[in-house]
């Protein structure tokens, strides 16, 4: 595996989560460039449902900057910043955990029979994990960052286990950055969807 294009995904990994932090809708462009790096990375590494994750974030990178581009023509405003964060419902929250808990067994029924995914498991919890959160950050609920801090702890756990020490480092600076999120975002007002 090649280093170099570990450290490019590095590189953009930290300036997505950077936008995602200050809420601003660049962030999807970043992280779909992201997602296509980090999907070699990871096929390369056998780590098939994170890998396949990638390609769940490129789509919801299209998702997110069609929605967030939308919400921020109908508000006239030239920053980003004036967007809202969305209150999320009790019935969304537990819809959308329900659904994650289907696809996890799903992906470790898969990965743990029909690939030679190191680790099942824990590869698939990271990535559905990520889905979820990918989901709500979409939609602008707040409680995305608490996903990421769990799922950032998980993936340096995993990414050690495979000697990917710049992927590491960049799932720390995750790992700060969403506690450093949470906080920024609380700062925004939250509005009913």
């Amino acid at each position: 595996m090649n280093l170099f294009v570990e450290i490019v995904g590095v590189v953009s990994g930290v300036l997505f989560v950077y936008l995602e932090i200050i809420q601003n809708r660049w962030m999807w462009m970043v992280g779909g460039v992201s997602a296509l790096i980090y999907m070699y990375i990871f096929f390369a590494e056998s780590l098939f449902a994170v890998a396949l994750v990638q390609l769940y974030f490129l789509l919801a990178s299209i998702y997110g900057w069609v929605l967030w581009s939308k919400d921020f023509s109908q508000n006239h405003s030239k920053d980003d910043k004036d967007l809202k964060i969305i209150r999320m419902s009790n019935k969304m929250a537990i819809l959308s955990i329900f659904i994650s808990i289907i696809v996890f067994v799903l992906l470790w029924i898969a990965l743990k029979y029909w690939s030679s995914d190191p680790f099942p498991a824990l590869d698939s919890l990271i990535a559905t994990i990520s889905m979820l959160a990918t989901y709500w950050v979409a939609k602008r609920f707040i409680y995305h960052w608490f996903l990421w801090i769990i799922c950032n702890m998980l993936s340096i756990v995993l990414y050690l286990s495979q000697a990917l020490y710049p992927t590491v480092l960049l799932y720390f600076i995750y790992l700060i950055a969403a506690i450093i999120g949470y906080i920024h975002w609380r700062k925004f007002r939250e509005v009913l969807n």
